[in-house]
């Protein structure tokens, strides 16, 4: 996934977001459902506003797309 978001001046702190993309994605190829399950509870959470962060709206939407293929079955992805 590109994850080449633009850098704002209040966005999602950039580590936060990388880390928990990066955690989905290894849940996506890793074929099991607790490590799916966990990233998309963590998915679900906020991530922290900061000076200098990530596109909220384009993190979002990155978001919503690991989140949808997280909710489909291991065996499908």
């Amino acid at each position: 996934m590109n994850r080449d978001f633009t850098v704002v001046l209040r966005g999602y702190d950039r580590t936060e977001v990388d880390r928990a993309l990066g955690r989905a994605e290894a849940a996506l190829t890793s074929g099991s459902e607790s490590r799916r399950a966990a990233s998309l509870a963590e998915l679900g959470k906020d991530f922290t506003v900061v000076l200098r962060g990530y596109d909220r709206q384009q993190v979002q939407q990155a978001v919503a797309v690991l989140a949808t293929a997280l909710r489909e079955p291991a065996d499908q992805a």
